[in-house]
């Protein structure tokens, strides 16, 4: 059986003893109050934060590496189109072994052509892919073979 404690409501010689406590030990005697306020605080003076440093530029990839990536983006990213052996045509896209880093810029980032480029399927179904601008580099080190 579990056993419940009880607890006793104070009474006027409980509170009485307690304030008389309270004085006996160097407090003030207060007035209770039933939700203790704290007392306001100053904002502390802060130095300004200075910026973040940005990181340290990474290394240049060698040129294996930089076609390794390339791979792997072209992969994750282009396969659904194009062709996994990016020397053959896709289902919807054609093949772009050999193509030249500004169309491949032009294609992939604005989804548009480079001025006098004749492209081999007039099919304009290729998305823009904005977010993949960084990594036209690796593509094309890695469809230039």
């Amino acid at each position: 059986m579990r056993r419940v404690a009880r607890v006793r409501p104070l009474t006027a010689i409980g509170v009485a003893a307690a304030t008389a406590l309270l004085v006996a030990c160097g407090g003030e005697e207060q007035q209770a109050s039933p939700v203790a306020k704290p007392a306001p605080s100053k904002p502390a003076a802060s130095a300004p934060t200075p910026a973040p440093t940005p990181p340290p530029p990474s290394p240049p990839l060698d040129p294996a590496q930089l076609a390794e990536r390339g791979r792997s983006i072209y992969m994750s990213n282009c396969i659904a189109c194009h062709n996994v052996d990016p020397s053959a045509d896709g289902a919807l896209g054609p093949a772009v072994t050999g193509s030249s880093e500004a169309l491949i810029y032009a294609r992939v980032v604005d989804g548009t052509y480079p001025e006098g480029y004749t492209p081999k399927r007039d099919t304009r179904v290729m998305i823009a892919l904005p977010h993949l601008k960084p990594e036209i580099p690796a593509l094309a080190a890695y469809l230039d073979k």
